[in-house]
């Protein structure tokens, strides 16, 4: 059952155009097809190994969802569990990279030495530069490798213009990038480099078809190397343009940034601080019976906090002994004490709703929090906001508004919806559809201050529809054969699918 469900969930990702979670999922689905075989292989390490990659699929797609613009290259560590869970034969970071293939051609500016060596000696040569690039990842050995590769891509295709010239030129780039110290030479960096010699080996010096694996493999790798300005890399630039990679952020495959938390502790954490967050206003407002529950409030977010983000500990005991301060003084807190709890606090809701930013800035912004807020308790002056927390400030009131709008537009969506569900029931009661284009107009307007084009061009031709309808007799059957009625219904159920994403996000 497991297996199945696994086996749905990949044609619904893979349905959606998720292709990098889906292949993640199908490896998870092969490791519980494993168990189905050989039961005793499901023990308690292989469970938790299986648990730990869902909850790094789930982040990550809550991200996604979330309007964040997120690599699945960074689901790496959770994939290769699976996947040697699953015994797959091939685990590479690169299958979880979304890139649409394509041969390209390249301006390769760098000239490449005579190719005056017997085949023979080529292969003595990139013998040698693999072996040195295995051993011990040297530069020296990668730049004859790069000399090679383009001497190969020269020659290529009769004058280096098909794909084995691209091959070899995106070859040439990622040696090129080892060479100048823009990308570590790793397990996977040194079975690409002995993948290129087993390709030579194989023919792929002459006519052999070039791989198209290998070669998107390769540009991964291109991907990852970004160029710097003291560096000469003009082949890795070349490959770089010719396939729009300075677009993709390099991710470390190497680092967990998923999956970190079971989602159960991250949804109670979220729980606990909108709580403490209303009751907090409240206090600040005047509502002095919340300082009986206060303390303990500000407790459960400290415990939430440390079990999520360790590094808080300060801050989370801060927060914590200035509620039970407030709680104590019998009123409510003053200005500076509420305004740096309240900055804390929504710090700590947007790191856990937006995605953590890197463990050192966020370590380093709940410390300077904690100083502030020790400050403040002790009855010090505040300091002015950091350009930071105005931004923070900003995006919340930003949310708060786009909240409000999109409520609005909910509101309105159903009020259109339900007389035109009236008017379908009994066609000859055109009354109910009088306020439908008024209601529609308010919502073109919003839609198009939003930015939202399209919404609300389409907004304009149901418009259109629903004066069309009230000014002309219905026909019924002529309509529904036309189709009129299916495209102004199927028209507002996208509208309310927009409008709810826009309000989850």
């Amino acid at each position: 059952m497991a297996r199945q469900q696994m086996h749905q969930a990949v044609g619904a990702l893979e349905m959606v155009g998720l292709v990098a979670p889906a292949h993640m999922l199908r490896g998870m689905e092969s490791a519980v097809q494993q168990f189905v075989q050989r039961p005793e292989r499901c023990n308690e390490g292989a469970a938790a190994v299986l648990e730990r990659a869902s909850f790094a699929l789930v982040e990550y797609l809550n991200l996604i969802l979330a309007g964040g613009q997120q690599s699945a290259v960074g689901l790496f560590p959770q994939y290769r569990d699976a996947q040697l869970l699953a015994g797959a034969e091939r685990i590479h970071p690169a299958d979880l990279w979304a890139l649409n293939w394509r041969w390209s051609r390249l301006n390769l500016s760098a000239d490449p030495a005579p190719d005056t060596e017997s085949i023979d000696g080529e292969r003595s040569r990139l013998d040698q530069a693999v072996l040195r690039i295995m051993q011990k990842g040297e530069p020296a050995a990668a730049s004859q490798l790069r000399e090679v590769c383009l001497a190969l891509a020269a020659r290529a295709d009769g004058g280096g213009k098909g794909r084995s010239a691209t091959f070899w030129g995106i070859g040439a780039a990622m040696f090129e990038a080892i060479a100048e110290g823009l990308l570590p030479v790793d397990l996977y960096v040194k079975r690409a480099a002995s993948q290129v010699l087993m390709h030579y080996a194989a023919g792929g010096q002459g006519d052999q078809p070039a791989s198209e694996r290998l070669a998107k493999d390769l540009l991964f790798f291109c991907s990852k190397a970004v160029p710097r300005p003291d560096r000469q890399t003009p082949n890795l630039h070349a490959v770089r343009q010719a396939y729009g990679l300075a677009a993709n952020e390099p991710v470390d495959y190497e680092t967990r940034r998923y999956g970190k938390f079971d989602p159960s502790a991250l949804v109670q954490a979220r729980k606990r601080i909108d709580g403490v967050k209303d009751a907090w206003t409240a206090l600040c407002g005047g509502d002095t019976a919340r300082l009986k529950n206060v303390g303990d409030q500000f407790g459960l977010v400290a415990e939430s906090i440390l079990k999520l983000h360790p590094q808080a500990d300060r801050l989370a005991q801060g927060l914590k002994q200035t509620a039970e301060q407030t709680a104590r003084s019998g009123h409510a807190p003053g200005a500076e004490v509420a305004l740096e709890v309240a900055t804390s606090v929504l710090y700590l809701e947007a790191a856990l709703a937006e995605g953590s930013p890197d463990d050192e800035q966020m370590a380093a912004r709940m410390h300077r929090l904690a100083e502030r807020l020790e400050v403040v308790s002790a009855g010090g002056k505040a300091e002015p906001l950091e350009s930071w927390m105005e931004e923070l400030y900003r995006r919340v009131s930003d949310r708060q508004t786009m909240g409000t709008v999109v409520g609005e537009l909910r509101v309105t969506l159903a009020e259109a919806e339900k007389a035109l569900d009236e008017f379908f029931r009994d066609p000859d009661e055109k009354a109910v559809l009088h306020s439908v284009p008024g209601l529609l107009a308010q919502m073109r307007g919003v839609l198009s201050v939003l930015g939202l084009e399209q919404a609300a061009q389409a907004v304009i031709r149901m418009r259109e529809g629903v004066e069309r309808i009230l000014a002309t007799e219905v026909d019924m059957d002529k309509d529904r054969t036309a189709g009129t009625f299916d495209t102004l219904g199927n028209n507002f159920g996208a509208l309310g699918f927009l409008i709810d994403m826009l309000n989850y996000q």
